[in-house]
């Protein structure tokens, strides 16, 4: 049909004039409008504002009745063709304008990709832009929602794809059960005005309703993204929800026949609700709570809903409002809002809309009038029932109800916006974890009798639990937790009892996740155990994973059993049997541990001294929950600031985080310590310039060139530094940690000792595992011939150093092979090398050893005077050089340290009698304008220059503090230290 524009109205003047433009009707109803009102078309047209370009949608409305209801029926127009130009306005004397009616799908969306190319959106031809593209042309299968595949209603192929990001907080809380919402520009891409009524649907799944959607370019932050509560995008796309790739939660979009009137859906007559099983809705005492959270939602507004879907309603479960009273009503219930309750629509009963007008096309209409695409819950015509309990998966909307009161469920919802996040990668224990346990949802898993066992390792605090939380949470599973040192009895029979009652537990709220937390406290009791016999647990525990199967095949979805344990070497080996797999947990290093403190103070306002990056690098071998630790500390610190200065939202401040880190450590152990980096350079250090290049060359060289050690080759892993003592050891450990960056990790040989058997070696790889976990790291072990002698030669009954030698030795192996000990290196220091174990002396362990001696020239001990007097205010006529010269060769880097430390203790005692001198004399003659008698604190603050009151060290100081200096070193016992050099050094 063809038309030519007479309106005489004026056109704006500087706009291209088009000559012909082309329309296509979107269904039936617009085509016959179209050729009955030819003057309607035209009208609509010449009464745009904007210019018209391919690919704009125009629409006109049209009230008439249908079953006494009355109702807003879009008549919808796309461009398809525009001649002389691709945008202009209308010739209201010449425009030729042509309306058709193809109902090709391919057509239909060329011109929907073409208007998006050329919207004056700013749209970018991207990868999204091609994928939401090409996905139009997939089968019949994704393009049409019945089964009426000779369809060819234009609305049918006017569907594009989005991916599906569930809300973290309401948007609206009385129409999010039915809203979507998308960004302004993507209105085009399915042919929709703000506000109307669309068929929503997923990709993957035979699943569609009716949705609401709305434009909000705040809410959503980029294009071909949808937006919904958590419970209406689950009810739309099903499993698809349970992927961490957000590219496979597709939601497919296309026009309803309502647009933005009241969609022509029946009323339900009733509807039956069922409980989804929980470990907390198992429980009959929250039966008021549940009844009213049910009737207080239906009764705020009218609901739109389908069978199967899952409605998710937050509700109190403090004690105080578990038992109302007799005269009391269920809504009159109340307190703190902390639990969530699931509920499955089972049962939709409703009539079936008769309309007098017929579209033999209008599919959408025919099934929203059979109930197809959702119907209406009115409280004041619909019936309710409620049964029983139905077994299901749930949607995560913890976040999105406000009740993530828990760190654990709120860091993952942040953290899982971020898919690149390291704690996501693909060699993570997250992933390991979540692949295993979503073998089980697999098509036909529940045929191979799968048993899925899991045991988690690692120190506590590193984040075994709150993994399974996050893998619960993203797979929709519910999570029972059991401590096991709450399961142990007085007698086996109690334990296996008690344990079977936590199985049948889990297995009436499955799908779900049974966690044993501190599995080695099953073989605690106080009851004796038969020796060689297995303990009676074991099987019992074996037993009831084997019986977890059996509700598998009765309600559909399996129990998954997981424990946790910090040592497996505590767990006998017939419980770990019990577990098909096992998955090891480390300390997260330098960019994880970054990740995790930026996670935790996204919301907290930071000072600009405060760096997360150096942060991260000085909480090495810490773990996520001396993190969190870490952040309450120093927001604490903030606080009590902010009490003393008034202030109501105060900056956390580097100070307050040094203040936390701290505390933290003071914390992190009593024994042994946490690694840290040391403030020791090279300047600190005088003289000892070959031992520097030495060490050196065997710690830097693995750290900045890694690819020299890839072919196989073995790295020098261990240095030996001995020597009288005095000479420097343990400062140049510090300074090597401090020039290499690397984190220093002192360790006394005597406090490696335990009076338990066993403890002792544990303390030896205690000491390394926090090693690896802080790397790079350097382990210095002072005093090495206390914990290493030569084994065979001493006294103790239980042979504790030997075993200590063998654990210190099989640990250093391990070193130099393992690429989990890449960059730990172990630096000991000794006055006596020829006590030492000779199999710590050969290569591959202590095999390189340096000796570090007393100064052997005046020069020397100039260098070794000049770093420790650095920071001296010396006095113009010192001469160090001649006090250098006056120094006898046997003294060592202690004895320097003690000259020089008298040194000052002499000037300050000479500069504290000048003062004293100064106040006698001022308190003989008191004056008018001080208080009398003067004081030493007066006097210096306000009657005397700072600057004559600094402390200046002069030559007569140092003179006096050599003539009182005895060498710790005699030269006899120098003589000793000389032989032993000669002897290690062949």
């Amino acid at each position: 049909m063809s038309l030519l524009s007479q309106n005489p109205n004026a056109h704006l003047p500087g706009t291209e004039l088009l000559t012909e433009v082309v329309l296509d009707a979107l269904s039936d109803a617009a085509y016959r409008i179209a050729l009955d009102n030819p003057e309607l078309i035209e009208r609509v047209l010449l009464a745009n504002d904007t210019d018209i370009h391919l690919g704009s949608l125009h629409q006109i409305p049209l009230d008439h009745l249908q079953n006494g209801l009355s109702t807003h029926c879009p008549l919808q127009y796309r461009t398809i063709m525009l001649e002389p130009t691709s945008r202009g306005r209308l010739n209201p004397n010449s425009t030729r304008i042509i309306i058709t009616h193809s109902g090709d799908p391919h057509l239909l969306l060329s011109t929907d990709t073409l208007s998006e190319s050329i919207d004056s959106e700013g749209i970018e031809i991207d990868e999204d832009f091609l994928a939401n593209a090409t996905g139009h042309f997939e089968s019949k299968k994704h393009s049409t929602f019945s089964d009426n595949s000779d369809s060819s209603d234009g609305v049918h192929a006017a569907q594009a794809l989005f991916r599906a990001d569930p809300l973290a907080f309401p948007a609206s809380p009385t129409e999010d059960h039915c809203t979507l919402y998308v960004r302004t520009c993507d209105l085009g891409r399915v042919g929709l005005l703000n506000e109307d009524w669309a068929v929503a649907s997923s990709y993957t799944e035979n699943r569609c309703r009716l949705v609401r959607i709305v434009a909000d370019d705040q809410l959503v932050k980029s294009r071909g993204t949808v937006c919904g509560s958590p419970t209406l995008i689950f009810n739309i796309i099903g499993n698809a929800s349970w992927s961490i790739d957000q590219d496979h939660s597709l939601v497919s979009l296309r026009p309803s026949p309502f647009g933005q009137r009241q969609p022509s859906i029946p009323t339900a007559k009733s509807i039956t609700i069922a409980r989804i099983s929980t470990p907390f809705s198992v429980h009959r005492k929250y039966q008021g709570p549940f009844h009213s959270s049910i009737k207080s939602y239906f009764s705020s507004a009218r609901q739109l809903v389908k069978a199967n879907d899952i409605l998710a309603l937050s509700l109190s479960s403090q004690p105080e409002f578990r038992v109302p009273a007799d005269d009391e009503e269920e809504d009159d219930w109340g307190g703190v809002v902390n639990e969530i309750a699931y509920f499955l629509v089972t049962n939709v009963e409703h009539s079936v809309i008769t309309s007098a007008t017929t579209y033999k096309e209008d599919d959408l209409y025919a099934e929203s009038t059979l109930g197809e695409l959702g119907c209406w819950v009115d409280s004041s015509f619909t019936r309710m029932m409620q049964t029983g309990f139905e077994h299901a998966r749930v949607p995560d909307v913890g976040s999105y109800l406000e009740l993530d009161l828990q760190q654990t469920r709120s860091t993952y919802s942040s953290l899982k916006r971020h898919p690149s996040s390291r704690l996501f990668r693909r060699d993570s224990p997250f992933r390991k974890l979540l692949s295993l346990v979503s073998a089980c949802f697999g098509d036909h898993s529940g045929d191979y009798q799968l048993q899925l066992s899991v045991l988690l390792k690692g120190v506590r605090g590193v984040g075994k639990f709150t993994t399974v939380c996050w893998v619960a949470q993203q797979l929709g599973l519910h999570v029972l937790e059991v401590n096991c040192f709450d399961l142990v009895e007085e007698n086996s029979t109690t334990t296996e009892g008690t344990l079977q009652s936590r199985f049948d537990r889990a297995s009436s709220c499955s799908p779900s996740i049974l966690v044993l937390r501190g599995l080695e406290a099953l073989t605690q009791t106080t009851q004796p155990a038969d020796t060689g016999k297995d303990p009676a647990i074991a099987n019992a525990l074996k037993d009831c994973i084997n019986k977890s199967t059996l509700s598998w095949k009765i309600t559909g979805f399996p129990v998954l059993v997981i424990a946790t344990t910090t040592d497996t070497s505590f767990v006998p080996p017939s419980i770990l049997s019990c577990f098909k797999n096992e998955i090891q947990f480390e300390a997260p290093n330098e960019d994880e541990r970054l990740e995790i403190l930026q996670t935790l103070l996204s919301n907290a306002s930071l000072a600009p001294d405060v760096s997360l990056e150096e942060l991260a690098i000085q909480t090495a071998a810490l773990v996520a929950m001396d993190l969190v630790d870490l952040v309450y500390q120093a927001k604490s610190s903030s606080l009590e600031r902010a009490g003393e200065g008034g202030m109501k939202h105060p900056l956390i401040t580097a100070t307050d985080f040094d203040y936390a880190i701290k505390k933290v450590r003071a914390a992190y152990s009593e024994n042994i310590g946490a690694p840290k980096i040391p403030s020791v350079t090279w300047d600190d250090v005088g003289g000892l310039a070959h031992v520097k290049a030495d060490i050196l060359d065997t710690i830097q060289l693995p750290l900045e060139h890694p690819e020299l050690f890839g072919d196989g080759l073995k790295k020098r892993s261990g240095i030996l530094l001995y020597g009288p003592p005095g000479t420097g050891k343990t400062l140049v450990a510090k300074a090597v940690a401090t020039s290499c960056s690397l984190n220093f990790f002192s360790v006394k040989g005597p406090e490696l000792l335990n009076m338990y058997i066993g403890e002792s070696e544990a303390n030896v790889r205690r000491v390394f595992q926090r090693a690896r976990d802080a790397k790079p790291c350097v382990i210095f072990f002072d005093e090495l011939d206390s914990v290493a002698p030569k084994r065979g030669n001493h006294g103790d009954s239980g042979g504790v150093m030997d075993r200590i030698v063998s654990q210190l030795l099989a640990e250093i192996d391990g070193m130099s092979s393992g690429s989990s000990s890449a960059d730990v290196f172990v630096i000991g220091a000794t006055n006596r090398p020829d006590l030492l174990d000779p199999a710590l002396l050969r290569p591959g362990r202590f095999d390189r050893m340096l000796y570090l001696g007393v100064s052997q020239t005046h020069d020397a001990q100039l260098k070794i005077i000049e770093a420790l007097t650095r920071k001296f205010k010396l006095h113009p006529d010192l001469d160090l050089s001649t006090i250098a010269q006056l120094c006898p060769l046997n003294y060592t880097g202690a004895d320097f340290y003690a000259l020089c430390s008298d040194a000052m203790l002499n000037a300050m005692s000479r500069t504290a009698q000048w003062v004293d001198g100064q106040l006698e004399k001022l308190n003989e003659n008191p004056q008018n304008n001080h208080p009398y008698p003067l004081t030493p604190q007066y006097y210096l603050a306000e009657m005397i220059p700072q600057d004559m009151i600094q402390v200046q060290v002069s030559q007569e100081d140092f003179l006096s503090a050599l003539r009182h200096l005895v060498p710790s070193v005699s030269q006899l016992e120098m003589e000793h230290y000389a032989q032993i050099q000669e002897r290690f050094s062949m």
